[in-house]
């Protein structure tokens, strides 16, 4: 399984929500929809385990500080929305 994409540290990080952004999503969201299932593996039920499954990331939480590893958020981003930096939620389109 490969490693997550984690946002690199800095205020490089943080990026404008456009229009494209939801494109990017929704493209996303597709093409995970058509992948086709994997396999059973009938001798293993590790990939049943809620312990395998992806989280989020409790250091970016709603309502959170943000890691110091990301500095402050860039004054022309203040007040903005943002793609969201955890890659748990890279194929969401929102949050209830």
């Amino acid at each position: 399984m490969a490693a997550p994409l984690i946002a690199p540290p800095g205020p490089g990080s943080f990026k404008k929500f456009t229009p494209e952004s939801l494109s990017n999503i929704e493209k996303r969201i597709a093409v995970e929809k058509n992948k086709k299932p994997p396999k059973p593996d009938h001798s293993s039920h590790r990939d049943d385990d809620e312990e395998n499954k992806p989280r989020p990331n409790s250091d970016l939480e709603a309502g959170r500080s943000l890691p110091f590893i990301y500095g402050d958020i860039p004054k022309g981003l203040v007040a903005v929305p943002l793609e969201d930096m955890d890659p748990y939620y890279l194929n969401e389109k929102g949050s209830s």
